[in-house]
């Protein structure tokens, strides 16, 4: 996180509501931290809100996809502000420049609702407890220095006397607040560390939480909408009369690259847009397939050219990644109501701030008229960062002057995604008498998400994402892709080899591409995969193998010996069976995996138990740590195993979960997570799904000598 220093002026704004109690807002300008001197408390945003009834509403600056996040921000805050956990309720902040987590952006991806929020929210809570004890020592007419918080109370020590922080907030919305509040010492911590209950599970069990589609207004109506199956492709022609013949239908409307039908409710919707038969043409993908994909890849990886070693010990390896769709749960969906002064979106919204540009392009509107609520989404990973749902929903609503939700099919869903990059690697690798690596050349090419977004980067020919978890030589590239993207990521090479030569190349696929739960996986793959080839070329153990070429790299020899120890490395196993392992840097989390698999003599493949080892530094709640691990587990066996896009005549060919295939309850082994202490800086969990591809490969190689360098494995022959 940026360092910014707190003024009594940028710190706190303490404002009292008229019969509500206090709210306390905050100015956290970028570099520098800079607050104009007579801000209005409106334009500052509000982080908690204290009512007379001693509960307490945290205003989280990120979406709660599922991740725990909200349930970290109420025990940061809590924590510092002494709250009682049982008064506590956390909603997600509108979309507004307070809250975003750098110069860029509010928005909530790559584990950055803790990274980029934990010491600003903490700093908070803390100096809204200063002013509450002060104004309680105030009204009890004792020194505050013989005051402290219990519960959501202000505690005299000396008289027993207490009082509740919703008694006090008026009087301590009259107070300055501190302009370096204190902070807990570690020892102190009555939440943070601790296994506490997340706040968003009871009313996602009891029905009563609010995801995009619980929206409902006065006069809403809903859409449903085709879009071309062409990438990039226009719509032919449509039959709006049939459309418009169907029970309950109202309008048509046409949208970017399709049409979309309105009507009183989505099934009505969705069976007038079948009415309207609505055909396409063209597109910028029209002819392309998974084949012409594949040659392209095989060209730029030619052209990078393969370095000719000789030697007793030499492999010459190449591995490759599949297109993935983010296939959340919830489809894609947004409702929106534009009126002449006015624009109010409700979405699972990732990114508030290209909401907000997104509508302001669309209507005209200054960002003053317009209000962006972000509901629970179910299911992100990176898709709902985009803005494509939104705005056919508030094209819509101005064509229709009406509130309108829109709700995408499965099959729109599946086939308009921002699919996660294709990639493959090749590797030539001699190794020296000693089994250790001498040359370490490798070429790498793959579509770019960021390339797409950022047109610079393919004129010049740089995949910034290429350099995660990889055995790379050049530092000046990583050393400034973090800094320009906002972030304080080191992703220099954690193994050390000798004569690496990496080269990368991006490849022009033409599909819409996005970020990806723990998007660098890819690479992983590709490095973890290579280590362990190497190592039984060498004949060394795999662990063993890896402890040597990490003795530059203390904390990562760490996590990996404590993986070995907490999965019985080296311990005898049944036969048919195998067990791998595996290690990754998720810029900054270190993260080991061992996997014990099974294959039976029909090539029926079985995960049976994935141990995982994870040092993320700081962490707030380690059960949420647990279960976020957990779930990327389950997500790379889904990718290893099932998962994958393919192309046919410039069109996605997967539909819905029948021949989109993902790992169910049935897949899921035993995970065994355990957290190291550590006090470096805090990370985060996603970078459980990275070693859980190779380590799942490298373990099917070890119970049946079958290297798997190609995913997902699909009808591929184990035995």
């Amino acid at each position: 996180m940026p360092n910014q220093q707190l003024t009594r002026r940028t710190f706190l704004k303490v404002t009292t509501i008229a019969g509500t109690g206090m709210m306390v807002g905050c100015s956290f300008q970028s570099n520098p931290n800079i607050s104009i001197p007579n801000a209005k408390s409106e334009d500052l945003g509000l982080w908690i809100h204290i009512s007379n009834d001693n509960s307490i509403t945290i205003i989280s600056p990120t979406s709660e996809l599922g991740q725990g996040t909200h349930t970290a921000h109420a025990m940061i805050i809590a924590e510092e502000l002494g709250a009682d956990w049982k008064k506590i309720k956390v909603v997600t902040a509108p979309a507004r420049s307070e809250y975003k987590k750098n110069l860029y952006m509010q928005s909530t991806s790559a584990n950055d609702g803790i990274t980029k929020w934990w010491d600003r929210l903490a700093e908070i809570g803390a100096g809204t407890r200063e002013i509450l004890v002060e104004a309680g020592a105030q009204k009890m007419g004792v020194p505050k220095t013989e005051c402290e918080v219990q519960s959501g109370h202000v505690f005299h020590r000396k008289s027993s006397r207490k009082m509740s922080y919703g008694q006090l907030a008026k009087a301590a919305s009259k107070l300055d607040p501190p302009s370096t509040p204190k902070l807990k010492s570690k020892d102190k911590y009555r939440f943070v560390g601790k296994p506490m209950p997340r706040l968003d599970i009871p009313s996602k069990v009891n029905g009563s939480a609010v995801y995009g589609t619980d929206v409902r207004l006065p006069g809403m109506l809903y859409a449903a909408v085709s879009q071309s199956p062409v990438f990039g492709g226009k719509v032919k022609s449509y039959d709006s009369a049939a459309a418009m013949a169907v029970k309950g239908v109202e309008d048509v409307v046409p949208i970017p690259h399709g049409m979309s039908v309105i009507a009183d409710s989505t099934w009505h919707a969705q069976k007038g847009l079948e009415a309207l038969k609505v055909q396409f043409e063209g597109g910028t993908t029209a002819g392309l397939d998974s084949e012409e994909i594949d040659n392209r890849f095989k060209t730029s990886l030619d052209e990078l050219e393969k370095t000719k070693l000789s030697g007793d010990k030499v492999l010459d390896l190449e591995y490759e990644i599949q297109f993935l769709s983010h296939a959340a749960l919830e489809p894609m969906n947004c409702t929106a109501f534009v009126t002449e002064h006015s624009c109010e979106v409700w979405g699972p919204f990732q990114n508030q701030t290209k909401t907000l540009k997104k509508v302001k392009e669309i209507t005209g509107l200054s960002e003053d008229q317009i209000m962006v609520y972000t509901t629970y989404a179910g299911g992100g990973f990176g898709r709902k960062a985009k803005t494509d749902f939104l705005e056919q929903a508030v094209i819509i609503s101005m064509t229709i002057k009406r509130p309108v939700q829109v709700m995408w099919s499965r099959e729109e869903d599946m086939q308009h995604d921002f699919y996660h990059p294709a990639s493959k690697s090749r590797f030539q690798i001699s190794l020296g008498g000693d089994g250790m690596p001498l040359n370490w050349d490798n070429q790498y090419a793959a579509t770019s998400q960021m390339a797409q977004d950022y047109k610079f980067l393919k004129w010049m020919d740089i995949n910034l994402i290429s350099y995660f978890s990889t055995a790379h030589s050049d530092f000046l590239i990583p050393k400034l892709f973090p800094t320009v993207m906002g972030y304080d990521w080191d992703i220099k090479p954690h193994y050390d080899i000798k004569g690496v030569d990496f080269k990368s190349s991006i490849v022009e696929g033409g599909i819409p591409l996005g970020f990806w739960r723990g998007w660098m996986f890819q690479n992983t793959f590709f490095l973890e995969s290579a280590i362990d080839e190497s190592s039984y070329r060498a004949g060394e153990d795999p662990f063993d193998y890896r402890i040597k070429l990490l003795r530059k790299s203390p904390r990562h020899k760490n996590v990996l010996e404590r993986v070995a120890e907490e999965s019985n490395w080296g311990s005898p196993i049944n036969d048919g069976h195998g067990r791998g392992i595996a290690i990754c840097d998720f810029a900054g989390s270190i993260l080991a995996e061992v996997a014990e698999v099974s294959v039976n003599n029909r090539g029926k493949l079985v995960v049976h138990r994935v141990h995982c080892v994870i040092d993320l530094g700081r962490y707030v709640n380690p059960d949420i740590v647990k279960s976020q691990v957990e779930g990327c587990v389950i997500t790379g066996i889904s990718i290893v195993t099932k998962e994958q896009i393919t192309i046919e005549n410039g069109r996605v060919e997967q539909s819905n979960f029948d021949d989109y295939r993902i790992a169910r309850l049935k897949d899921t082994p035993k995970i065994n997570v355990t957290i190291i202490d550590s006090e470096f800086k805090p990370t985060g969990a996603d970078a459980g799904l990275a070693p859980t591809l190779p380590a799942i490969t490298n373990a099917i190689f070890a119970a049946t000598g079958k290297r798997i360098r190609k995913l997902p494995i699909g009808k591929q022959k184990l035995v």
